[in-house]
């Protein structure tokens, strides 16, 4: 939406065309009410290029991984993204919770690794948590940050914590909700 060349990659080609046709369904959906109009679902759509692996993606200047939140799973992206992407790129993880810190332990350039948690659902909500690492740079937090305002989000600056602001803040708020039902 933001005018930037995307490379969206996934586990399986299909779980990857799934994803194609769910974004192609909500551009659908903008076109119908309005919002955009048929020729800007197609240029948003031109500069999503899915593809296949890691090896595909090696020359971006910026990484989000977005899987499972499960930290062998993380370690294992981060591993194989250290030995992919290009010096100077951007290794950012859409994690909600877990510590940041020991993602990037794994890399050997802790000081590119950042959080970039994007609330759900990403197409509609502003908040972007921006979690900074023990040794992410201050050159990779001002590129994240204008990055953020560039795709139109409101980015947050955080430290690594548990859950971080948004869902320190929901847990607190459902204790609460619960303590009034019981």
């Amino acid at each position: 939406d933001a005018g930037i060349p995307v490379k969206l990659m996934d586990a399986t080609p299909e779980v990857l065309e799934n994803g194609m046709e769910r974004i192609r369904a909500n551009y659908a959906k903008s076109v119908a009410r309005g919002s955009i109009t048929q020729d800007e679902m197609d240029e948003r759509l031109a500069r999503i290029e899915p593809v296949a692996g890691y090896d595909d993606i090696g020359d971006c200047d910026a990484v989000t991984e977005a899987a499972f939140e499960r930290m062998p799973v993380k370690k294992e992206i981060f591993t194989r993204l250290d030995g992919i992407a290009k010096p100077g790129a951007v290794l950012a993880s859409n994690t909600s919770a877990l510590d940041l810190n020991a993602i990037a332990s794994v890399t050997s350039r802790p000081e590119s690794v950042i959080g970039l948690h994007f609330f759900s659902p990403a197409n509609v909500m502003k908040l972007l948590e921006v979690v900074r690492g023990d040794k992410t740079s201050d050159a990779v937090i001002k590129t994240s940050m204008s990055f953020a305002r560039r795709i139109r989000k409101v980015p947050v600056l955080v430290g690594v914590c548990h859950g971080f602001v948004g869902n320190r803040m929901l847990h607190n708020y459902f204790d609460q909700a619960f303590a009034l039902l019981y």
